[in-house]
């Protein structure tokens, strides 16, 4: 079995214990209010009292005022992931987008990321992913190339190296995954593999192949670096990943719907049925987001249970549901259709 916890320890700051579930920030498809700052600074703010353990903020949004500086977050969790702001600058939108407001991205480049890498604050810990707007497309050594020379920068945080598909793949990663041997030894120094969820494939177990053969690759070569999969904190995604050998979960999902007994539900509906008919919208919105963190933080100890006990009964969401597809999975490495 595929599944797994591992520990992650920052430099200078506490360890951290895997599978992970990181609440996300992003101004993407959030309105964008006549002061051109995105609401999304509101609800970092807003938040941030409980957000303790991990969160992902994007340096895009940190340049352009969307969220507060590091040098004045309103919370410091143990472990903060720096997003590169290629999601902020392409068309693209993750799975569990159900909105958009149009916001046309600012000009993007490698010095507005590293101007914000350089004035990091020694004493947050961080995870820096790479510039994957200059890898896109590129060869995997390439990539490697130019993850390792941005990275050499910053040798006092985290590095995530996030695979993209190379232009010969049509935006499939599996080709960029099957091809990892041949760089193997290039890889080792990377603390976390990232991987985005809607390059894995074309259908939910396409994806947890793609995982799955990521994470064989690495566990033949001895590297124990977590799998960490961009835009998958939905809790059935999240668990199905988790399945196949991924252990850090990050997304939006947690700020656009709600989680109630493992699934995703529309936020009012949830207001109604769990909070009050006569409830202010606006307080139905900051409380689902309230439930929700909890909800992850629940869930997050769950998973650590199974990859300790590979009990299915430790994932109370659709256990059946997902033994089955552990053995779909299996089926599947193992030279089925």
């Amino acid at each position: 079995m595929l599944a797994r916890s591992t520990t992650i320890r920052p430099p200078g700051g506490i360890s951290i214990q895997t599978p992970i579930l990181v609440p996300s920030f992003s101004s993407k498809g959030f309105k964008v209010k006549q002061n051109g700052i995105s609401e999304v600074k509101d609800i970092f703010v807003n938040t941030a009292e409980f957000l303790t353990e991990t969160m992902l903020v994007s340096a895009y949004d940190i340049f352009y005022r969307h969220i507060l500086s590091p040098h004045k977050f309103p919370c410091v969790p143990a472990l903060t992931f720096v997003d590169s702001g290629g999601y902020e600058t392409n068309a693209d939108h993750d799975y569990c987008t159900v909105y958009h407001f149009h916001n046309k991205p600012r000009p993007w480049e490698l010095k507005h990321l590293q101007n914000i890498l350089d004035s990091w604050p020694e004493r947050i810990p961080a995870v820096f992913i790479n510039f994957d707007k200059s890898s896109a497309g590129k060869s995997l050594p390439k990539q490697i190339a130019l993850a390792r020379g941005l990275f050499a920068n910053y040798p006092k945080q985290m590095h995530n190296f996030l695979l993209k598909p190379s232009w010969q793949s049509k935006g499939n990663l599996l080709p960029i995954i099957n091809a990892l041997p041949t760089c193997i030894t290039e890889i080792a120094d990377f603390h976390i593999l990232g991987v985005t969820e809607k390059e894995l494939g074309n259908t939910p177990l396409d994806r947890m192949v793609a995982i799955a053969t990521l994470r064989r690759h690495m566990d033949t070569a001895n590297i124990r670096a977590p799998i960490q999969v961009f835009g998958a904190l939905d809790p059935l995604s999240a668990c199905l990943y988790f399945l196949a050998g991924a252990e850090i979960f990050d997304g939006l999902s947690w700020l656009r719907f709600s989680y109630t007994d493992g699934y995703c539900t529309y936020m009012q509906n949830y207001g109604i049925l769990h909070i009050g008919l006569d409830q202010n919208d606006d307080y139905v919105r900051a409380k689902t987001f309230s439930d929700n963190y909890t909800f992850l933080r629940d869930l997050q100890l769950k998973m650590r249970t199974f990859a300790t006990t590979k009990d299915y009964s430790a994932l109370p969401y659709h256990s059946g549901f997902l033994r089955q597809a552990s053995d779909a999975l299996s089926g599947r490495l193992n030279g089925g259709v």
